[in-house]
């Protein structure tokens, strides 16, 4: 797994910014370190080659958060990818959605955007029917990845069905 980061991650202890100037430096951050341009330039000249050089056939993406994002942006290209998860993927919406042109598997928390706005885009699609989706409507953002209280029951165990879901998915898709 790459650091898209470059040892430099928003510390988790100051999210979500508290304040006016945590959130500046947030957005300065988010827009710079963290820009969907470098990430996006790093997955197309180092990470795919890589893959290709080790003969991957078939490259499927999945995001936690931000990451979830990031996924939604790789489905965009139906040429590269296979298939894609997003689980309480961050700033997804209706035009992401539209724009993907390969499977998804869209696992929302609360507050995220839900299951039936992605839906209602996806089912449209040729490949509406290959999606997959499960809200996670009791679980914070986050629960899944660094945000997440692993040492509850009932987080490990939304944990385990989301991680078990995103694996059948990949399974049946790639």
């Amino acid at each position: 797994m790459p650091d898209f980061y470059r040892n430099e991650a928003w510390p988790v202890t100051q999210f979500p910014p508290q304040s006016d100037l945590q959130q500046k430096a947030f957005n300065t951050w988010l827009k710079g370190i963290a820009s969907d341009i470098v990430v996006r330039k790093d997955i197309y000249e180092k990470i795919l080659p890589h893959l290709y050089k080790s003969k991957h056939e078939k490259i499927g993406v999945i995001g936690f958060c931000w990451g979830g994002k990031q996924s939604f942006y790789m489905g965009a290209d139906g040429e590269r990818f296979n298939a894609v998860a997003s689980i309480h993927g961050a700033w997804i919406d209706e035009e992401k959605a539209n724009a993907l042109q390969v499977p998804c598997y869209y696992g929302p928390a609360k507050g995220d955007t839900p299951v039936e706005t992605i839906k209602k885009v996806l089912d449209k699609k040729k490949f509406g029917k290959r999606c997959e989706y499960k809200a996670f409507s009791n679980m914070e953002h986050g629960f899944c990845a660094a945000r997440g209280d692993w040492s509850d029951k009932e987080t490990m165990k939304q944990v385990d069905i989301a991680l078990n879901g995103v694996v059948k998915f990949f399974e049946k898709k790639m």
